[in-house]
């Protein structure tokens, strides 16, 4: 799923990540830019879970109940809290995402667990309309899949 594309590890290649309407920054600078962790990720996809945006693929995987279980257990308050960040502001990143036809993650991060949470919102979306970019990633990832 993952390979060397310029300076980037990842799922697409350079004109996908050229041509995108959204650039998200994970520790990173872009459109949008987060600083986050695993539970801010998995915040990010309780809501979009919440919000319907989730694409039909993933619905048939047979680990996405498993998943949406582990959202339900997501703190909504404390994580928006923790990150300085309002369900409101949330609600239209999660909006711009949905309205746009590709989007680009550019992810710094070594933290396995938030690596994994980026992956999976990443299959919520929709890996048609989502570009992952990271700067490094562990070869284990590299075939890393949660829909065929």
């Amino acid at each position: 799923m993952f390979k060397r594309v310029g300076n980037y590890i990842s799922n697409k290649d350079e004109e996908f990540l050229k041509n995108s309407d959204l650039i998200i920054g994970w520790n990173k600078t872009g459109d949008i830019s987060f600083e986050g962790s695993e539970k801010f990720i998995l915040l990010l996809s309780r809501l979009a879970y919440v919000f319907e945006l989730v694409c039909e693929e993933i619905k048939s995987n047979g680990d996405y109940e498993e998943f949406i279980d582990i959202l339900r257990g997501v703190r909504i308050k404390k994580i928006l809290e923790k990150h300085n960040f309002t369900l409101a502001k949330i609600a239209e990143i999660l909006s711009k995402i949905d309205e746009s036809q590709r989007v680009s993650i550019i992810i710094n991060e070594d933290d396995y667990d938030t690596i994994r949470g980026i992956i999976g919102f990443a299959a919520m979306i929709g890996f048609d309309k989502m570009g992952l970019y990271f700067d490094e990633l562990d070869e284990e990832f590299y075939e890393f899949r949660l829909v065929d």
